[in-house]
């Protein structure tokens, strides 16, 4: 009888350190995000080396997108699958900085200033915005790994995705 308890957990436990599901790697993925992980702000400085910003400018910017990720919500809608591979749908409700960049646009006319407006703008949106994201996963050493999503995903998820068919400027 010991034996077979035995064998039950470590079963389970097994299971519980494998993605099982696809969508699993997709939720592991956006938690990274609202968990504002390492992981994540290492990225975020290092997206900043390219950028001519100021250091108190690229710290305000860590600040703005802390506050898009840790506020991020989502929701699963569905999981498409083609052998090992799956693309999972997701809602993903975030700040739309997008209102914020377009404004400082138009209240800016050097591009420093520009830069502070939106920065100043970015910190004090409240509009937020829903998006449809498609993740991609693969099943690879018995467990499901998420691709690296594509430049259009990871603005949305920023909330800096701009679409000129849905502008009404």
């Amino acid at each position: 009888m010991k034996k077979w308890i035995f064998i039950i957990c470590c079963c389970l436990f097994l299971c519980g350190c494998t993605k099982i599901h696809a969508k699993d790697a997709v939720i592991d993925y956006l938690e990274k995000y609202r968990n504002f992980t390492t992981e994540i702000e290492d990225s975020l400085v290092d997206s900043l080396k390219e950028k001519d910003f100021t250091e108190e400018q690229k710290e305000q910017y860590i600040l703005v997108m802390k506050k898009q990720f840790v506020n991020l919500t989502y929701k699963i809608k569905e999981e498409v699958f083609n052998g090992d591979e799956a693309t999972i749908f997701v809602d993903i409700t975030i700040y739309n900085y997008q209102n914020s960049i377009k404004e400082a646009l138009k209240e800016s006319n050097k591009e420093e200033n520009y830069i502070n407006a939106q920065l100043e703008k970015m910190s004090k949106e409240k509009r937020r915005t829903t998006y449809t994201i498609a993740l991609k996963t693969k099943y690879e050493n018995n467990s499901w790994v998420m691709e690296q999503p594509n430049e259009e995903t990871l603005k949305k998820i920023y909330g800096t995705y701009y679409n000129l068919d849905e502008s009404s400027d």
